[in-house]
């Protein structure tokens, strides 16, 4: 298993920051994907600009606190927990990915993959939030 976490504070309130994370109507903010697609309650289907799907299931719903699913593709299978902490009119995040390789990759690639990943998406957000 591979793990990679990242850990940020936003000088945006954490009702906003939740909001926008967990928006699945609204994902343009996010340069990585072109669409998502919910399928029922806690469950959802990302795409990626090569039109590449990722499967969601929500495991958690703990507005403004926490939001975790698992996750599979054909490339990896894992988990994703986020948790966001209010510190007054700022929110710590704390975003960590569990991930098992489906085929035979190197583990150092995957870390960095997934640490490329998180440090786009967290730029992404404080682009969209303007903080």
């Amino acid at each position: 298993m591979v793990v990679s976490s990242l850990r940020a504070i936003l000088d945006c309130d954490v009702q906003r920051v939740w909001d926008t994370v967990t928006d699945l109507e609204h994902y343009q903010w996010r340069r990585d994907i072109t669409g998502i697609e919910a399928a029922n309650d806690g469950q959802f289907r990302e795409y990626t600009k090569d039109g590449f799907a990722t499967d969601f299931t929500v495991t958690a719903w703990e507005p403004c606190r926490r939001w975790a699913f698992d996750l599979e593709n054909p490339n990896l299978k894992g988990r994703w927990v986020g948790t966001f902490t209010a510190q007054g009119d700022r929110t710590e995040l704390e975003f960590t990915e569990e991930v098992v390789p489906k085929r035979s990759l190197p583990r150092p690639l995957v870390k960095i993959f997934l640490k490329r990943q998180q440090r786009r998406y967290l730029a992404d957000l404080k682009k969209a939030l303007g903080c």
